[in-house]
């Protein structure tokens, strides 16, 4: 029985991991994409006050 809920541990620990790696690779995504957009946002007002 021990052998099972070590196994178990041992998954989920691995599953939280992913999970962690996933949720950060997504939180720089979405920042990149926010700094591009906000940079275009910038340009583009540059070029109307220009």
């Amino acid at each position: 029985m021990t052998y099972h809920l070590e196994t178990a541990r041992a998954t989920i620990d691995n599953r939280l991991r992913e999970a962690e790696t996933h949720r950060l690779v997504r939180a720089l995504r979405l920042k990149s994409r926010a700094e591009r957009t906000a940079q275009r946002a910038h340009q583009a007002l540059s070029g109307l006050t220009a």
